[in-house]
């Protein structure tokens, strides 16, 4: 049987495989979608870390009363859905102190994103269109999670 094999995982908004959106005023947008690889699980824990920055058409910064942000885990046909973080935008803006980061919002045991499913970080700002793929993506945020996969020859 193979051995299973967690390690430490840093997905951000750089990664190659991310699909962006820009996002629409007033309605919930999905800014990054993020598909499982074959052969790769990905493990969220309540210890696991989320920071995000997020900017729009109107003034430099999204608003902190304006703006809420949520993390979902979607199946591969996205009609299953399960949200695994929603605050205001203001709860993930910070990068320096890591006591005061967001953390994801999941049961103790964590929950499990497989292959080929997808994880996906949506935005709803009322005062403008967020930018994510925009003027340089300007927006841009970080999730420090884990990946899980066989090892190989195992």
């Amino acid at each position: 049987m193979p051995e299973i094999v967690e390690s430490p995982f840093r997905l951000t908004s750089d990664d190659p495989v991310i699909s962006r959106a820009d996002g629409v005023a007033s309605t919930w947008s999905d800014l990054w979608k993020y598909q499982v690889p074959i052969g790769v699980s990905l493990i969220l824990k309540p210890e696991h870390t989320f920071v995000a920055n997020l900017e729009h058409t109107v003034t430099t910064g999204c608003g902190n009363a304006t703006c809420m942000v949520k993390i979902e885990k979607r199946d591969a046909s996205e009609s299953e859905v399960v949200k695994v973080f929603f605050d205001l935008y203001y709860a993930v803006k910070e990068w320096q102190d890591q006591s005061k980061m967001a953390h994801l919002q999941v049961p103790p045991e964590g929950i499990i994103i497989n292959e080929r499913e997808f994880l996906v970080i949506s935005a709803f700002e009322s005062a403008g269109a967020i930018q994510a793929v925009a003027a340089g993506d300007v927006s841009y945020f970080e999730l420090r999670i884990a990946k899980v996969r066989k090892a190989l020859g195992a």
